[in-house]
């Protein structure tokens, strides 16, 4: 009866040790393998880890777009400025954009080239009104997948794998199924060889 216990639980755990053996070397050598720094696509990280992209408020320039997305500032789909504030106003200058925000001056290029960065005094009363749901919808693709696209590395994946968590109550579950059949796996093995050797 153990003998057969111990077979069926060979049989049946083997392709989970294989996951948790690689997914435990990979973890092991994470900078080797590079996953530490190499990030999962926009829609992994929306469609499996359920993470929603952020809300986008706009204003056409000229031809152009200005965007706020989780505080970030886009010209166009072209990710400019980290953690601003308030956006105080954009205009065109010649063939240049002149944008104001946070005490700063940034001039851009029609192709978001940077051509300048200054210090700037800005009005309190100052501010350029931004609206939500005005964003062409290809614009916003491309605004949303750039505000996924560094979020879940190919380490943290390879760590819910490991863990289970990667499929929520269910993983974890299996996971814990998983280690006490190797335990029993264990245990029912070394009686085995036990009574082989007929050590009792």
């Amino acid at each position: 009866m153990i003998i057969r216990i111990h077979r069926f639980l060979g049989i049946v755990l083997v392709i989970f040790v294989l996951i948790l053996s690689v997914t435990g070397t990979l973890l092991q050598h994470a900078e080797e393998f590079k996953i530490r720094q190499t990030y999962a696509s926009s829609t992994f990280a929306k469609n499996v880890y359920g993470i929603q992209p952020c809300e986008i408020y706009s204003a056409p320039i000229e031809t152009k777009w200005i965007s706020i997305c989780n505080n970030n500032l886009y010209f166009d789909d072209n990710k400019i400025v980290n953690n601003i504030k308030s956006l105080k106003s954009v205009f065109k200058d010649n063939d240049n954009f002149i944008i104001m925000y946070d005490g700063h001056k940034i001039t851009l290029s029609e192709n978001a080239e940077i051509l300048d960065l200054d210090q700037a005094e800005t009005s309190n009363d100052e501010k350029i009104l931004l609206s939500k749901n005005i964003t062409p919808k290809e614009l916003k693709q491309k605004i949303e997948d750039k505000s996924l696209s560094k979020i879940i590395t190919y380490e943290r994946i390879i760590v819910d794998l490991h863990s289970g968590r990667l499929f929520g109550t269910f993983g974890v579950t299996l996971v814990d199924l998983v280690t006490l059949g190797l335990i029993i796996l264990s245990v029912t093995g070394t009686y085995s060889w036990m009574r082989w050797k007929k050590f009792f």
